[in-house]
């Protein structure tokens, strides 16, 4: 009889028969407990690297919006509101600017290439459909055609695995796939059939890394507001003295300080230095290019393009020809049946059998889209099956 202690190697064999039946046999309960508490799955709360606030107050915090907010208080405070409505200006700018690019940050949230309703993984050797927010580090998943993989993955074993990866590389041509080789969450199984191990989760899978460099926010620069914001600053500077020298000649006009304070022609004084410090801004001309950028957005919302920030849209102008790489990252993948077009109106069974090809467990995109069509072919059992190979073309 020979003890394990005879023999040195004996623990390295155990822990690598364990290790094999483990991988078969998929993450324990205990094991999927422990990397969720260590954070070690597949959730991701993605967002723009632009918050609410930082829109708020580009939008609302500006020098144009400092002088004309200032004077409308001015105004309010000494109870002139009606000379005050000039103040609308700056609150529909402000808002014009707010809408649309908070609008375009939703849309951003939005923005995912990960979409698959569930994912299939084994544990503890038992087969069972989660949310994709759910898998966890080392996952065994299994992937049959049609299935997004929701992790970037390794592969352990498969049957004709050929992924479409055109979400993330462009290249619309069906790779295939062999054990040792990974796997990048958010391509397309479109044939065949594979047990992998998740090896990269949550933020720090390719697709979520892919899709946060779409969503990062750039700052646009502006001719037109470059203008404007210089022609402010400048009358930034005249302000104080100009609103000075006009308020002393009103009150002058009146009869001096004493005799102004003293019958209350100092607020009428106040009132005519703020009308002349309000024509001093250009009102009209900030808000016609908010109008005119809101305007542009809006048409070019009609025709599916988001803005992120307004003045985009000056940039958009000076445009007249955009080129795109390929179709996979701009447009779905998806197959639709259309029609049957039968050349003999003789044959007999082909529904059936297309019917079956459409609920196969591990029909490709185009089978399934056959489902729909052609409701029968439930009750049919194959013989024999051999995985489709976009090389054999059958």
């Amino acid at each position: 009889m020979v003890s394990a202690m005879d023999v040195p190697d004996a623990p390295a064999t155990v822990s690598a028969v364990d290790r094999a039946g483990r991988t078969a046999a998929g993450l324990s309960a205990a094991d999927v407990a422990e990397r969720v508490a260590s954070g070690r799955t597949n959730a991701f709360d993605a967002d723009t690297s632009r918050t609410w606030w930082s829109i708020i107050r580009a939008n609302v915090f500006t020098l144009f919006n400092a002088i004309v907010f200032a004077c409308f208080a001015a105004l309010l405070a000494l109870g002139r509101w009606q000379d005050a409505l000039f103040g609308l200006a700056a609150i529909f700018n402000a808002l014009i600017g707010c809408y649309q690019e908070i609008r375009a940050k939703i849309a951003l949230d939005r923005l995912a290439l990960l979409n698959a309703p569930r994912a299939r993984v084994r544990r503890d050797g038992v087969e069972a459909e989660i949310a994709p927010a759910d898998v966890v580090q080392d996952d065994i998943l299994v992937l049959r055609a049609g299935d997004q993989v929701p992790a970037d993955a390794e592969v352990l074993s498969e049957q004709g695995l050929q992924v479409d990866e055109s979400m993330l590389t462009g290249e619309s041509d069906p790779i295939d796939k062999h054990p040792g080789g990974q796997l990048l969450s958010a391509s397309i199984v479109v044939s065949g059939r594979a047990d992998a191990r998740a090896t990269q989760v949550g933020a720090d899978s390719y697709a979520n890394r892919f899709a946060g460099e779409a969503k990062r926010f750039s700052l646009v620069q502006s001719e037109l507001r470059r203008g404007v914001n210089r022609v402010l600053a400048w009358v930034a500077w005249g302000i104080g003295p100009i609103a000075l020298l006009v308020t002393n000649a009103q009150v002058q006009v009146q009869g001096g300080w004493d005799e102004a304070f003293a019958d209350g022609s100092w607020r009428q004084a106040a009132v005519d230095s703020i009308a002349v410090i309000t024509a001093m801004i250009p009102l009209g001309l900030v808000l016609l290019t908010s109008i005119a950028f809101a305007v542009g957005a809006a048409r070019l919302a009609a025709e599916k393009v988001l803005v992120q920030e307004l003045p985009a849209v000056e940039g958009l102008a000076r445009v007249d020809i955009i080129c795109l790489d390929k179709t996979g990252t701009l447009t779905y993948g998806d197959i639709a049946f259309d029609a049957v077009y039968p050349f003999d109106d003789r044959a007999t069974g082909w529904r059936d059998a297309l019917g079956w090809f459409g609920r196969a467990p591990d029909a490709n995109a185009t089978a399934r889209s056959l489902a729909e069509g052609f409701p029968a072919g439930a009750a049919l059992v194959a013989e024999r099956e051999i995985p489709f190979s976009s090389k054999r073309k059958w």
